[in-house]
């Protein structure tokens, strides 16, 4: 989850406004960290890696100005890690940053956010909460929201999203907010209620791509199809995110228009390649995506390496379909069952729990967590939800 909020605009405003302040005071340590951290924010909002070195590069000048009092350039540094999914370095950064001024929210925050990457839960909570005394803000309400979330308590996580729209003071922190609250419903099975929000989300921010892309998934859920891929085209177009392609191109794949959702795939595996090369670590979404598109090998051994970096959830969710698909079933079921610790109610894990178990013969689990996935959300994907309720079927549960 990314808890970053400012939208496009306002950040390249914020970029025009320190490059200029940089021209004038060039030895503005905290200016050159900020810059970093804005550069980090465009190349997550733009999908554009490019940004990673110019980040990188206003960091380095930032610490050359000041290399001990520089709280800021550790959270810069932090972020850029984190970016670079490299979280045992976002952690240690953003440490040494806590060192220097132990009262800076932002710093918990980027610490928090290693911290959950690297399955250090409780420490990850700890800092949340010193987050959120220090600074009840938006950013704070949003990641301990995120924290129930990944708990499985949904109440809980949508009452502190809600108080972080409530404490929202942007039209991007709103939409922010709102987003959120509707992928929460989402998740919850809810469509009608994330569409909602989503559109909320909209009239505040009619081209922030999260939002736009919480719309088309609510839309889909919904059964408006072809309203929903409409939308995707548009959006892809502006924001080739591997997420919003990957979604897409299952979508299509599900009204049968294969060659349409290769087409997507492909545009996946050049993103992908792309970040690669600007020192991208691969994630879990990497590893499912290798295995949707058969190059099971290559995902079993980029999930391995990665969980030596990143033994997140979602990681150990991915890694146990990726050795699922290689025939290692026994190997998978450890997997997911440490996808499932902390009690994550995820409809795609319980979904992957249940054809684990099928393949190793526990029809009564494989029954028990098929249907649990369909009761948390029918619709949480377009291939594998179809697929869920299809097999609970043949095996008398629905």
């Amino acid at each position: 989850a990314s808890f970053t909020r400012i939208d496009g605009s306002s950040l390249d405003a914020t970029i025009e406004s320190l490059q200029a302040r940089l021209e004038a005071i060039p030895g503005d340590h905290v200016s050159w960290a900020t810059l970093g951290l804005a550069y980090v924010q465009k190349a997550r909002i733009t999908v554009n890696p490019d940004f990673y070195p110019r980040a990188e590069g206003a960091l380095d000048r930032s610490f050359e100005i000041e290399p001990d009092d520089n709280f800021l350039g550790y959270a810069g540094r932090s972020a850029l890690a984190s970016a670079r999914h490299d979280f045992p370095a976002a952690r240690d950064l953003a440490a040494s940053g806590l060192e220097i001024n132990p009262y800076n929210a932002l710093l918990y925050g980027a610490l928090s956010d290693a911290q959950i990457q690297l399955g250090e839960y409780d420490e990850a909570f700890g800092s949340v909460q010193q987050m959120l005394d220090l600074s009840p803000d938006t950013a704070s309400f949003a990641r301990a929201s995120y924290t129930w979330e990944l708990r499985g308590d949904s109440e809980r996580a949508t009452e502190l999203m809600q108080r972080a729209l409530d404490n929202a003071p942007t039209d991007a922190d709103r939409t922010f907010a709102l987003h959120h609250l509707a992928m929460l419903a989402f998740d919850s099975g809810d469509a009608n209620r994330a569409l909602e929000l989503g559109l909320q989300a909209l009239e505040r921010s009619p081209d922030d791509p999260a939002a736009r892309f919480g719309r088309a998934v609510a839309e889909a859920a919904l059964g408006q199809t072809e309203t929903a891929l409409d939308h995707l085209a548009e959006l892809v177009l502006a924001a080739p995110e591997p997420g919003y392609l990957v979604y897409y191109g299952s979508l299509l794949e599900s009204v049968g228009r294969t060659a349409d959702a290769e087409a997507q795939y492909a545009l996946v595996d050049a993103t992908r390649a792309l970040f690669a090369t600007n020192g991208q670590l691969p994630d879990a979404d990497a590893v499912l995506f290798e295995i949707r598109i058969g190059d099971v090998d290559q995902a079993v051994a980029d999930a391995e390496a990665a969980l030596e970096t990143r033994p997140f959830i979602a990681m150990h969710d991915a890694y146990a379909w990726a050795l699922h698909s290689a025939g290692r079933h026994d190997e998978a079921l450890t997997q997911i069952e440490a996808a499932l610790a902390i009690g994550t109610n995820s409809a795609l894990y319980r979904y992957h729990a249940g054809m684990i178990r099928l393949a190793l013969g526990d029809e009564d689990g494989a029954r028990s967590d098929l249907a649990t996935a369909l009761s948390i959300n029918p619709f949480f994907d377009p291939l594998a939800a179809p697929l869920a309720a299809e097999q609970l079927r043949l095996l008398g549960g629905a």
